[in-house]
């Protein structure tokens, strides 16, 4: 035996075979153990490698050292990292194995690469497994069983297509994790247009040249017309949302114009002339007749009373006044701005003392304000009316 730099080396060699991930090397070996050969190599046995030999056999006889090195891979599912496996493995199905994995192949999971395919140190397997997803669409529920890893692919596997507007809950560019239950909603929007009508108003305008208790229609009414246009949102049939988003005026109302006279009504004629007594008859009675009549007259305490006077004190002649001019109707409210059965413009009943509404008040105290005005103004005051009766 022969000592050299302090190791013995036995007088006759062993031819060692070191394969090392199927690199076989031919080491001659002058005794000593697998771990100096491997050392003689440079070759480092890792924790997680596999080695056929321990490395403290002796090399007594040509051996044969078989050294398989650990690699690194992870195993995705559905995108994300599940196991991160370190060992000497040299195939997808290997890795699977030493993750306790390989009931993935019976399950009917996609596996990228394939079950058999090589692998490398740093290399990443893909496992998409089936996930149970329903789909409800148009009144309707799809159940499948789906490999697809988001929103988009499972409606695009059913053949369902969007609308610009319809909605996906959960979100369509989702990512989908496991069971799933995926709502699509049918949403239409659409405009609708509505005609209004725009009420025309009334304007009551003082003249002159009309007699006060008259009126005339100076400019007849029209109704005006508006377009709306609203946005309507229809979530599967159901109405959602009604927005009005413009308005149009396409015609203006136009008022209704009346002219209401205030022209003072011209004097009534004065009373005709009493009787001559030259033609009283010669009859007593009538002598006697006459002599009251000049004793009156002498006096100065009567006069005959004018048709005017006489024909105010009672409540015939202004029942037949309103029979004329409101078909004998003391509530009536006409709606052409004349109220009560005297027919009497608010402002001419406050005039006379009235309070509140012509119409709302009774029927004697309407002829009493009637009486009124016909004292202070004559019956000029129901000129069309009080001519028809022979009032004036």
């Amino acid at each position: 035996m022969l000592v050299t730099g302090g190791f013995a080396v036995a007088s006759s060699a062993s031819t060692v075979e070191v394969a090392v991930d199927g690199d076989v090397h031919d080491v001659r070996a002058y005794g000593g153990t697998v771990g100096d050969v491997l050392d003689r190599i440079d070759v480092v046995v890792g924790p997680a490698d596999e080695i056929n030999l321990d490395l403290d056999t002796p090399i007594d006889t040509d051996l044969s050292v078989a050294l398989d090195r650990a690699i690194t891979v992870d195993v995705e599912v559905h995108g994300a990292v599940a196991r991160r496996v370190t060992a000497p493995v040299s195939s997808v199905a290997g890795v699977l194995e030493a993750a306790d994995m390989t009931e993935l192949r019976d399950s009917g999971a996609e596996i990228v690469p394939a079950w058999n395919a090589p692998i490398e140190d740093g290399d990443t397997i893909k496992v998409l497994l089936p996930t149970d997803v329903k789909v409800e669409v148009d009144g309707d529920e799809v159940a499948t069983e789906t490999l697809a890893t988001t929103i988009e692919a499972v409606l695009s596997e059913n053949d369902i297509e969007l609308g610009a507007d319809d909605r996906v809950l959960p979100a369509e560019t989702g990512t989908l994790l496991g069971p799933t239950t995926i709502t699509v909603q049918r949403v239409e929007i659409t405009e609708e247009t509505v005609e209004v009508d725009l009420e025309h108003d009334e304007q009551r305008r003082e003249t002159d040249a009309l007699e006060r208790g008259t009126t005339r229609v100076d400019q007849e009414g029209r109704d005006g017309v508006r377009v709306d246009t609203f946005r309507i949102t229809t979530v599967d049939g159901e109405e959602e949302d009604n927005e009005k988003i413009s308005e149009e005026v396409v015609t203006e109302p136009r008022d209704r114009v009346v002219l209401v006279g205030t022209k003072p009504p011209p004097p009534p004629p004065p009373p005709p002339a009493p009787a001559s007594s030259s033609n009283s008859t010669s009859s007593s009675s009538s002598s006697s007749s006459s002599s009251s009549s000049s004793s009156s007259s002498s006096s100065g305490s009567s006069s005959s009373p004018s048709p005017s006077s006489s024909s105010s004190s009672g409540t015939g002649v202004w029942d037949r006044l309103a029979g004329c001019e409101s078909n004998g109707r003391w509530s009536a409210n006409t709606g052409n701005g004349y109220y009560g059965g005297l027919q009497f413009l608010p402002s001419t009943w406050r005039s006379v003392g009235g309070s509140g509404m012509p119409h709302e008040a009774s029927k004697a105290e309407q002829i009493k304000r009637g009486q009124i005005l016909q004292q202070r103004s004559g019956w000029g005051q129901w000129p069309a009316c009080s001519r028809k009766l022979g009032l004036r």
